[in-house]
């Protein structure tokens, strides 16, 4: 148990610095949007990568992935990455209402990219930051399942990339940070992640090297996930009070 809570605390100080702490913080957010009972997905079948060649220094999977590390499933969650990149208005508009209503079956990347295609109106940054919670909260979660702690890093890279204007509404309602926490770690229990957690492995140091012949490289024993889970939850609210209380002082 000590070495779970050394490993998430360590990872929320990765992604979080001091100077950029503001870009992992939410506010509350007027019409977020509700939980949705969605169907089991359907059986998934390795894709080829549907997004475009990522922007500089925008972080990248594992073009070539081999053995175990091919059948990671992305296709879902790399089409919606290339639709919520939408630069026409009324198609990201339609981009985005078809990502929340799935948004339990889209891996983290797709959840950070509504998150700023949500940003780019400023009448929803309040839902936008609501919705980088949410990718933050998820992503540390399937981190830490990760046996390859060299792919920890991406969730620091996805959070430099917050949109500037979120970024800026978090910093100027640091008061309301508790209650989005609390909103989005209320999401995270009551929405089951229906995606493949193992994407994040094709942004590990391992997936490059391995021939993928054994699937025990991947993951730690799902008996362990529970524990991390709770200690996920729990680091990021004492995290957003911390924060909170700091900034009541100044």
């Amino acid at each position: 148990m000590r070495s779970l809570r050394r490993a998430v605390l360590a990872l929320a100080l990765a992604c979080a610095p001091a100077e950029a702490l503001a870009q992992s913080i939410p506010v509350p957010a007027a019409g977020l949007p509700p939980a949705h009972q969605l169907p089991a997905p359907a059986t998934r079948n390795p894709a080829p990568s549907l997004a475009p060649a990522p922007a500089a220094g925008e972080p990248a999977p594992n073009a070539k992935p081999q053995g175990i590390y091919a059948t990671i499933e992305r296709g879902e969650t790399e089409a919606a990455v290339h639709r919520l990149g939408q630069l026409i208005p009324y198609s990201r508009r339609e981009a985005i209402a078809a990502a929340v209503a799935v948004a339990p079956r889209l891996a983290p990347a797709a959840l950070y990219a509504l998150a700023n295609a949500v940003a780019l109106d400023d009448a929803t940054v309040p839902d936008a930051v609501f919705w980088f919670h949410v990718a933050r909260i998820r992503a540390v979660y399937d981190a830490l399942r990760c046996k390859d702690a060299s792919a920890r890093s991406v969730v620091g890279e996805f959070g430099k990339r917050l949109n500037p204007d979120a970024a800026r509404y978090q910093r100027q309602h640091r008061q309301h940070t508790l209650q989005i926490a609390e909103l989005a770690i209320q999401w995270d229990q009551k929405n089951p992640r229906n995606y493949d957690h193992r994407w994040i492995n094709l942004y590990g140091r391992v997936a490059r090297t391995s021939d993928g012949k054994d699937p025990a490289e991947l993951t730690v024993p799902e008996s362990e996930w529970p524990a991390i889970l709770q200690r996920v939850h729990e680091t990021h609210l004492k995290s957003v009070q911390e924060f909170a209380a700091g900034n009541a002082t100044k």
